[in-house]
């Protein structure tokens, strides 16, 4: 935490956040400490903004900067390889003072030697989400939330180990989910800002899902879910098996976003660990592997040593590389295959 700063003159921080549950609840914890209470990560009464960000939009968040900030925090967002470029950027030719930098994935992890070069606090872990980090730093601090806020906090950590919900905080659970698919259909900015700035007030508010938003959210998602079905009962069919794991070979059937989630449901057709190759618009394919308890990083981590695949992102149990457009798909059989004996 940044101290020792005078507390007469505000301070301005940027909070700049992922779109999905993890992201938008760790914002608005970060919204509350600061805004609201002055606390962390500042010590200082500060004037704070907020954004939605990803790692394909990052770059863009430079257009909107129009004053220097004493503070820009990033929070959930994935390593990728022009990130440190826009980071030195802010702080060298935006007046940006200090960044905070904190995030769970396994790209991340990968870069951390880099990105400790070049932000002033860093925070990563991929046994928790970001929330959970956030959670931690609070507690060393002796900095508590709202109770409301720290329940949703609370669901994005059951979220993301995927474990049993608790029922006192099913409804707590649902209502998290429901503003990740929100989020996702949608992806509109004022939105998130919304859900941001509602978790981060402690007077009980509406919340800020009107009926007209929800029904797009609801005929997106519909329309999301059933082709997610309809591909993935198509695509179990061709599943080949290496050892107790499933491999498909999508590059002709998917190119396009929601690779993970295809991953996700042929995993529950199959009830198997599931490799999944799929095309992309780049000048590489991925091939995302879902395994739990970790195996499914051990597996990528062998595959990238081996030099098969590059650039582990995702989290333990569900991990995304990098390889060539067009790989033979012998080739990422038999590398699964050696994988598998030197992972079990």
């Amino acid at each position: 935490m940044f101290t020792g700063l005078a507390m007469d003159k505000p301070k301005r921080v940027l909070v700049a956040g992922d779109w999905d549950a993890d992201g938008v609840v760790s914002s608005a914890i970060i919204v509350y400490t600061q805004e609201k209470l002055s606390e962390y990560p500042l010590k200082n009464v500060s004037i704070v903004e907020k954004k939605p960000a990803d790692p394909d939009r990052i770059r863009y968040i430079i257009n909107s900067i129009s004053v220097p900030y004493n503070l820009v925090v990033f929070l959930d967002l994935p390593y990728a390889p022009f990130i440190g470029n826009v980071i030195r950027m802010l702080k060298q030719h935006f007046g940006v003072e200090k960044i905070m930098y904190v995030d769970h994935h396994l790209s991340t992890l990968q870069h951390e030697d880099e990105l400790r070069k070049i932000v002033d606090i860093l925070i990563v872990d991929y046994r928790k989400p970001t929330v959970g980090l956030i959670m931690d730093e609070l507690a060393k601090n002796g900095v508590r939330v709202h109770k409301r806020l720290e329940s949703f906090a609370t669901a994005v950590e059951y979220m993301d180990a995927g474990r049993r919900v608790p029922p006192e905080y099913m409804k707590i659970f649902e209502l998290t989910k429901l503003m990740s698919k929100a989020l996702t259909a949608v992806r509109d900015e004022g939105l998130w800002t919304k859900i941001v700035d509602w978790l981060a007030d402690p007077t009980p508010l509406p919340m800020p899902l009107d009926e007209q938003v929800m029904s797009k959210v609801r005929e997106v998602v519909e329309k999301r879910d059933n082709e997610l079905k309809e591909t993935a009962m198509s695509l179990a069919l061709e599943a080949v098996k290496v050892g107790d794991l499933r491999f498909v070979d999508a590059r002709k059937k998917w190119k396009k976003r929601g690779a993970t989630a295809l991953a996700s449901k042929l995993a529950g057709i199959l009830k198997a660990p599931v490799a999944l190759l799929v095309d992309t618009h780049k000048n590489h394919s991925l091939l995302v592997i879902k395994a739990s308890r970790g195996r499914a990083y051990r597996i990528a981590k062998y595959l990238v040593g081996e030099g098969i695949a590059y650039d582990i992102a995702g989290h333990p149990n569900l991990a995304i590389v990098r390889v060539e457009k067009d790989v033979d798909k012998k080739i990422i059989l038999d590398a699964l295959q050696q994988a598998l004996f030197y992972t079990s």
